[in-house]
């Protein structure tokens, strides 16, 4: 009877325990090192040496890399989960979190 009357308590604490469905759902962003990209689409200057992610790269983060404001079409700097070689094409971003857009 008390084992039954323990697992039935235990239920119901745990039935009734608020859920905090705003962390489940917020993405991580990845650390990244940051590069510039020139008009012709190569990679120019390795902006950190250790990686970092987009929010702390931008004005009002952590470590602003950048015053871009990630507000237009065209890529301001680009990251990647591993260096790159300068001067190669940049790869594509692979996400949104990998690149900050040039300010209006």
């Amino acid at each position: 009877m008390f084992t039954f009357a323990l697992i039935a308590i235990m239920g119901l604490t745990f039935a009734f325990k608020p859920s905090d469905s705003s962390a489940n759902n917020k993405k991580v962003q990845p650390n990244l090192y940051w590069y510039q990209i020139s008009s012709s689409g190569t990679l120019q200057t390795q902006l950190n040496s250790t990686p970092q992610t987009k929010d702390d790269s931008m004005p009002g983060g952590s470590n602003p890399l950048t015053s871009c404001e990630d507000q237009t079409a065209a890529d301001c700097i680009r990251g990647y989960e591993t260096v790159q070689t300068i001067d190669d094409i940049a790869p594509a971003p692979a996400d949104n979190d990998h690149r900050v857009r040039f300010s209006n």
